[in-house]
């Protein structure tokens, strides 16, 4: 139910609400914020999420959140992600979080490393409506894989993947496969394209790919392939029509909302919360205050005054940071899934 107290604040209050958009076209509902992987460009490992983030979310509580954004402040067609910045597939009743964003009639995304994606668990996924669901794929071959990904399995997701799609046909899922692969060396950008098409994407076969630059998680790891500096600009997340929210938060809680996941890890994760949705409603987070702040320093410029800002390689207009794509739609400042019209930057008002 709609706080109604805090809507008339809200359609009152013009200072309060000059930047908040009301419909939502993105919601990241982290259902598990904890990860089986120990990547080393990774703040889940390195240098490890705070315990208090890294839990379940309670599906009594996805559900409530989904009953409070909707129907009053969903967009036309919008997407619901699972992952946030844990590994989606660590919960084992996943199928039942995309039934519950599949009777709603929504789309439902996941990002995941695929390392559990298969079997019988990959089927009830598939079963269950899923709609889109992304592999990250670090390293472009055993070795490298090893290397980033601290695990030994480059041939096995490649596999499951196969899997996947042979399940995918099998039943007549509309499912689509994408593939996520970053730059392991600034100095071989050219080569390291060359051998992720050949080990990776041309082998699997007519499923987009993405190879970006690495970033640095908010300012929380020390990126060794730094994206190039220019002058720094909001990165539009704060103004754009889409939610994350963690399936934990400060200690005991759970469903924090957060400005964005590039937050993930120590010390900026716990600095950006900006409420919880176990106990708050929508309106009390999306147009209270610190998000008003938050947005408010946005348009000033003044990312300094916001310490899990500051350092953000986000904020650093550099238009090679996605390095190459065989999706013609890829958009550098848009999320997967959503046409040429969702660009985040374009969300940014005027002073």
């Amino acid at each position: 139910m709609v706080d109604l107290s805090l809507l008339v604040r809200y359609l009152l209050n013009f200072k309060m609400v000059s930047y908040a958009p009301n419909k939502l076209k993105r919601i990241v509902l982290e259902v598990f914020g904890g990860c089986n992987y120990t990547c080393q460009m990774c703040p889940q490992s390195n240098p490890g999420r705070g315990k208090s983030f890294t839990r379940k979310m309670p599906l009594e509580t996805f559900k409530k959140i989904l009953d409070q954004i909707i129907p009053n402040y969903l967009a036309d067609d919008p997407v619901v992600h699972l992952e946030g910045s844990g590994e989606p597939t660590m919960a084992k009743d996943l199928p039942e979080y995309i039934k519950l964003v599949k009777e709603k009639n929504l789309k439902c995304f996941i990002y995941c490393n695929g390392a559990r994606l298969n079997g019988k668990f990959m089927e009830k996924v598939v079963d269950a409506g899923i709609d889109f669901i992304r592999f990250s794929i670090i390293g472009y071959n055993k070795d490298k894989y090893k290397e980033w990904m601290n695990s030994d399995n480059f041939d096995l997701i490649k596999q499951n993947i196969r899997e996947l799609k042979k399940y995918i046909k099998k039943v007549g899922s509309n499912c689509n496969i994408s593939t996520y692969h970053l730059i392991t060396d600034n100095e071989n950008i050219d080569e390291e394209i060359k051998l992720y098409q050949s080990n990776v994407i041309n082998e699997l076969g007519n499923n987009t790919a993405y190879i970006w630059k690495m970033h640095n998680w908010s300012g929380n790891y020390d990126n060794p392939n730094p994206r190039d500096l220019t002058e720094r600009k909001s990165c539009g997340r704060p103004f754009a029509p889409e939610i994350t929210v963690r399936a934990g938060g400060s200690t005991g809680r759970t469903a924090a909302v957060v400005p964005c996941c590039q937050t993930l890890g120590p010390p900026n994760e716990e600095k950006s919360i900006l409420g919880h949705l176990d106990t708050q409603s929508f309106e009390e987070v999306w147009f209270g205050d610190k998000y008003e702040k938050l947005r408010e320093a946005h348009v000033r410029k003044d990312f300094d005054k916001i310490d899990y800002c500051k350092d953000c390689d986000f904020l650093w207009q550099n238009s090679e940071v996605l390095v190459w794509s065989n999706d013609k739609t890829a958009k550098l400042k848009g999320p997967l899934g959503f046409n040429s019209e969702y660009i985040r930057t374009d969300y940014i008002p005027a002073k």
